[in-house]
């Protein structure tokens, strides 16, 4: 991208009502693209997800009675894309070298909520303090010491969105730990080529987690819904100001003192997959982990949870995250 197209485009509308971060934002998720005279650049009938601005030259319009009509440069100014309608009802041939910057038009869409969290943020509706009231008052940070939290906001970075962003990748390695500040994000599950979707997440929540305590690829895709504004924090931050103090684990010889702390007594789950044999011991609670988030609901607050399963991986650790996330006291029984 030459500086000099972010220039032209800036001038045009509706970018000029735009800052220059999410100005620069938009142009990352378009082309800019230098076409040679007689290039064709949309058919008429045809359909196209791609909005055309015109920022140098000029184009040709023929529409179905083969009737020509020049478009300009100028012309873009004035009336914004070329021709931006469904399916098309010209074509378009450069009649000059010509400049355009293409983007798709979900992205065209995000405009109009970037121009909307900007204008709330400079009338104080969205304030500081609600997502981060919104994150503070989950059950987790219970466990958090204030120093933590205060280092924790320091070190959070922006991460600007907008609509269609696939913000983690199924698949993919862990990176960061993400807060949504502004805006909302859909998590898609992928199984056997069907996309799902499991969850909507708004501001003050969270997601990334997962794959930061298992070491484990991220086992979901989370994709902009609406254009805002994340904040993260790597991987090791995460685990140093928020696993740590939340995961504690606990020796099997040290249960029953830890049961004398809590009036309801301590509740041992086994959270290992059923094809391994399960536990006999009754008064242990089988919930292979894939079904945890379902029992959730029909467990007890008043009760102290240990966490016992596979010796491999960090399954247990994750495990006994959601429980603490979800208001319950859990801890890992130490191998």
């Amino acid at each position: 991208m030459e500086p000099d197209h972010l220039k032209i485009l800036g001038r045009l509308g509706p970018f000029s009502a735009l800052s220059e971060s999410d100005l620069l934002l938009i142009a990352e998720r378009g082309s800019f693209v230098n076409h040679p005279v007689g290039t064709l650049l949309f058919k008429r009938s045809t359909d196209d997800e791609f909005s055309h601005y015109l920022l140098k030259g000029k184009l040709n319009l023929v529409d179905s009675e083969f009737e020509n009509k020049a478009f300009t440069d100028a012309d873009c100014a004035d009336y914004g894309a070329v021709d931006d309608f469904q399916p098309h009802r010209v074509s378009a041939v450069c009649e000059t070298n010509c400049l355009v910057f293409s983007f798709a038009k979900i992205v065209r869409d995000s405009i109009e909520d970037l121009l909307e969290g900007a204008a709330a943020s400079a009338d104080g509706i969205y304030g500081e303090s609600s997502w981060m009231e919104r994150l503070l008052k989950t059950p987790l940070f219970e466990f958090v010491p204030p120093s933590n939290i205060e280092a924790l906001f320091k070190r959070f970075r922006s991460h600007r969105m907008i609509a269609g962003d696939v913000i983690i990748k199924q698949g993919d390695p862990g990176d960061y730990f993400y807060v949504i500040k502004s805006g909302n994000v859909r998590v898609e599950v992928e199984l056997g080529g069907k996309v799902s979707e499991v969850a909507s997440l708004s501001a003050g929540q969270t997601f990334g987690q997962d794959s930061l305590i298992s070491d484990l690829p991220r086992n979901a895709s989370v994709v902009a819904n609406k254009s805002g504004e994340l904040v993260r924090i790597e991987k090791e931050d995460f685990r140093a100001l928020l696993l740590s103090p939340v995961i504690e684990s606990v020796q099997s010889e040290n249960l029953q003192s830890l049961s004398k702390s809590s009036k309801a007594g301590v509740q041992i789950i086994d959270i290992s997959p059923s094809r391994d044999g399960g536990n006999q011991d009754h008064t242990i609670l089988n919930i292979p982990y894939l079904s945890l988030r379902t029992y959730l609901t029909e467990l007890s607050s008043d009760v102290i949870y240990v966490v016992k399963g596979p010796n491999s991986g960090k399954i247990k650790e994750l495990a006994a995250f959601l429980m603490n996330e979800n208001g319950y006291t859990a801890y890992v029984l130490a191998q």
